[in-house]
């Protein structure tokens, strides 16, 4: 029997009338609302994070842990999306399919991230802006008629239950600190979430072969595996001259090879191009401490 056959393919409660019910001018704010878990977005704000490092307010290394969790977020969703196979409401202006609420499992996993990882204020103010955000997201995901409301509730679910797992299998937790990180990754524990992301990312290939999101995050996640293993702790330990100059090249560079990576995944049909892409963009990204700094710094 196939997925959509089933009860929970008529799941929605009401929702989609009420969206359709209100004002043009608060469905115009939820829209705009909704880019906070735009998943190239996130990508560029953790990847000018891991290029600024602590002047961001979060070690480099806990923003490459970050940008893997990100990745690990693709692979998730895209896949699970296609094994249950169920639809967005009949309403949506998107097509694909609806279960779970990519924005919802995305930003979860990333606002969280951001807030278990980061050094600046304290842990408690952080997940509480992260989980306002993430409600802001799932919330806007149903008002403009995207998901149903069980398709956000599952994706923040999963990305709550991916999140914990991560970290409490990774670097663990620890809130001795009111106003530091809950979770401090060291170099293995990067690496092992980037080969995960890339594990993930094939599983997923292997229900939605031809994804161009889904290749060009296992090709960011091979690439993230194979530089941060091999010169992690010194781009982790570079220190960024806060010169014009050298922010001018880093957050050009940094532009360039994210509009490369999106350019690929948009407009090439190859699928090796756009995991080269993902590969050698993400070997850019994570190397520019390197190319614009000093790497006898001490930012891990």
């Amino acid at each position: 029997m196939h997925p959509t056959a089933l009860p929970l393919a008529t799941r929605g409660v009401g929702e989609v009338a009420f969206a359709e019910s209100l004002p043009e001018a608060v469905a115009a704010a939820f829209w705009w609302l909704t880019h906070l878990g735009n998943p190239y977005l996130l990508l560029s704000l953790v990847a000018l994070a891991y290029l600024l490092g602590e002047r961001a307010g979060i070690p480099r290394r806990s923003a490459a842990f970050a940008l893997a969790l990100g990745l690990c977020a693709i692979g998730l969703t895209i896949g699970l999306k296609h094994l249950f196979a169920l639809p967005r409401p009949p309403t949506s202006y998107r097509g694909g399919y609806g279960f779970p609420s990519g924005h919802a499992l995305g930003s979860t996993m990333f606002w969280g991230g951001v807030a278990v990882l980061a050094t600046r204020g304290r842990w408690r103010r952080r997940l509480g802006i992260a989980g306002a955000v993430v409600a802001v997201v799932a919330l806007s995901r149903v008002l403009i008629g995207v998901h149903y409301l069980a398709d956000v509730v599952a994706g923040v679910g999963i990305g709550i239950a991916f999140l914990l797992a991560a970290v409490a299998l990774g670097p663990g937790f620890s809130s001795s600190d009111p106003t530091g990180a809950l979770a401090t990754p060291e170099h293995r524990h990067v690496t092992a979430l980037f080969g995960l992301a890339f594990l993930l990312g094939l599983a997923g290939l292997a229900v939605a072969p031809g994804e161009s999101e889904l290749l060009l995050g296992v090709g960011t996640a091979l690439g993230g595996t194979l530089s941060w293993y091999r010169f992690g702790p010194q781009a982790a330990a570079a220190a960024i001259d806060p010169s014009p100059r050298s922010l001018a090249v880093g957050v050009g560079g940094l532009a360039v090879a994210l509009a490369a990576m999106s350019g690929a995944a948009e407009l090439s049909e190859n699928a090796r191009v756009v995991v080269a892409a993902g590969a050698v963009g993400a070997v850019v990204l994570l190397s520019l401490p390197l190319l614009v700094g000093d790497a006898s710094g001490d930012d891990a």
